[in-house]
């Protein structure tokens, strides 16, 4: 998951962790981690790789804003669509309206953030 420097800043400060310990910088886009057992986000509390595994987000009410709007994604259109990776699809909605917006405003600030690294 993308993520800006003003959401890996908000992370670290409220987690105490170091930035590069729940993230990483792939040509300047800042992605989250995985956990290496589980497979799942870093924040996800969880002890199990099961897709259907109970879990709960332990930065939920600072989750970055790709987070938020997830399983919505951008397709190579530029379109908000459901994304094809999601086990648990088919029980969302369609993606309404203004969540395109809000992706390609998101989009444009990371890939304006990778730009002036």
């Amino acid at each position: 998951m993308p993520i800006t420097r003003a959401e890996a800043a908000r992370l670290a400060r409220r987690t105490g962790m170091p930035v590069d310990d729940f993230s990483v910088n792939n040509d300047g886009v800042r992605t989250l981690l995985n956990n290496a057992h589980t497979r799942a986000c870093v924040f996800l509390l969880t002890d199990t790789a099961d897709l259907n595994g109970e879990g709960m987000c332990s930065v939920y009410d600072i989750r970055p804003k790709g987070c938020q709007t997830y399983p919505y994604v951008l397709n190579e259109r530029d379109e908000a669509v459901l994304d094809e990776g999601c086990p648990h699809r088919d029980a969302f909605d369609a993606p309404a309206d203004d969540v395109a917006t809000s992706l390609l405003n998101l989009e444009e600030r990371i890939v304006q953030e990778g730009s002036a690294d």
